[in-house]
């Protein structure tokens, strides 16, 4: 009888340590490494989310399209390592922003942005914050102490309606706004 009750003991804490493993693994395959922000797999399981709540209560939500500008020309001039601590720092400006919102790494130097709300200049107003924080801070790289120069990001925003098709027209929509944003100038936050 003790045998068997420390043998279930025993079993029952494997038991407990597999889902905690199970877990972990769950989180990291729904984190993006850089980061540490959701990654696209995260952003598939909120969208689903933010669908079916948009679909009963009827109020449409924000999507945002974001991307660093001139991110190519940081990797080329600094190389991966600074483009990566660049990528991670627009997250982390991101994050600060929209507390509370979903922020994920759509891929790349892309990030995306899910805010329940319908009123598109809010959404714009917190995105331009936090636009204006990261472009108003003087940067330099860290090895010589050299001037980066401007590190600053676009975004378009389009409003999604709830329903599948409605919600891929609204990605399509957001990114639109964001290549316009692109062609006007870059730092700047346009909607569809």
């Amino acid at each position: 009888s003790r045998d068997l009750e420390r043998r279930l003991q025993e079993t029952s804490q494997e038991v407990n340590q597999l889902r905690s493993n199970l877990e972990k693994v769950r989180e990291e395959a729904m984190t993006d490494a850089l980061t540490g922000i959701a990654n696209r797999k995260r952003f598939d399981e909120s969208m689903r989310k933010s669908r079916r709540e948009a679909d009963l209560t009827g109020s449409p939500f924000s999507l945002v399209l974001c991307d660093i500008d001139h991110f190519k020309s940081v990797n080329d001039r600094y190389g991966h390592g600074v483009g990566d601590r660049v990528i991670k720092l627009v997250a982390s400006t991101l994050e600060d922003a929209c507390t509370a919102q979903f922020v994920g790494r759509w891929g790349g130097e892309e990030f995306i942005v899910i805010m329940p709300s319908s009123d598109i200049a809010t959404v714009i107003k917190r995105l331009n914050q936090a636009r204006q924080t990261l472009a108003d801070t003087k940067f330099k790289l860290r090895e010589t102490d050299e001037p980066m120069g401007l590190i600053s990001f676009s975004g378009g925003v389009a409003l999604a309606v709830g329903g599948k098709q409605a919600n891929v027209t609204a990605l399509q929509q957001a990114d639109k706004a964001l290549y316009r944003a692109k062609d006007e100038g870059r730092n700047c936050i346009l909607s569809a």
